[in-house]
């Protein structure tokens, strides 16, 4: 199982979440980004081309 690590602005710390948990959405602009849910809280991270790669779904 692969981990995301995002920062938590609301509680200024790093959190680790795990893959199935993560939405990974292409934005207007064509970047790629993963968006996640925890505790009620909304988390978003620009993704580097490469993690875009190894997230991208399979065909």
């Amino acid at each position: 199982m692969i981990c995301i690590q995002f920062y938590n602005l609301k509680t200024k710390e790093k959190v680790e979440i795990p893959d199935d948990q993560i939405e990974i959405i292409t934005m207007e602009n064509g970047r790629t980004a993963a968006k996640a849910e925890v505790n009620g809280m909304k988390l978003f991270k620009f993704l580097s081309k490469a993690d875009a790669e190894k997230f991208a779904p399979k065909a």
